[in-house]
């Protein structure tokens, strides 16, 4: 049975987010090719059966798909990219994850009580997207500019 649109973004809305994920999706996104687990395991530095059991993961959540099969060795590897659907450039919404790493996913509750889930209006998506687009040259400098020090 086919799986629609919907219940593709339902399913990557229950991912939780996790750093080895979004490593694997930044680097697919950046390579723009389909990648097998093995060369995705040497460029982020984790083991193959971490990268390859995140790898099923975003496969079963529809984030990416298996675009290629080859042989290596005698063994048959796996080559996969991401699945965006045309005009989607993101799997999550940046403004979410700024808060997220910035920890104001909630706010004092307004009697003083429990804290609550912050909730974004129009105005304030607006404004956080600026604010990234703002940031996006500058950190893509640092890390462009750590990782030749390291290199050398």
């Amino acid at each position: 049975m086919a799986t629609t649109k919907r219940q593709m973004q339902q399913r990557r809305a229950t991912l939780r987010p996790h750093p080895v994920r979004d490593q694997i999706v930044d680097v697919m996104r950046s390579y723009g090719k389909p990648i097998s687990p093995t060369q995705l395991s040497r460029i982020t530095g984790g083991t193959l059966g971490s990268v390859a059991y995140h790898v099923r993961t975003l496969t079963a959540a529809g984030v990416v798909v298996l675009a290629d099969e080859g042989r290596v060795r005698g063994a048959v590897e796996h080559f996969y990219m991401l699945a965006l659907d045309e005009g989607e450039t993101t799997l999550v919404d940046p403004a979410d994850t700024l808060l997220a790493l910035c920890g104001a996913l909630t706010v004092p509750g307004a009697d003083g009580g429990y804290p609550e889930a912050v909730r974004l209006d129009d105005r304030a998506r607006r404004d956080l997207n600026r604010l990234i687009t703002t940031l996006q040259p500058e950190v893509r400098a640092i890390a462009t500019a750590s990782t030749a020090r390291l290199a050398a």
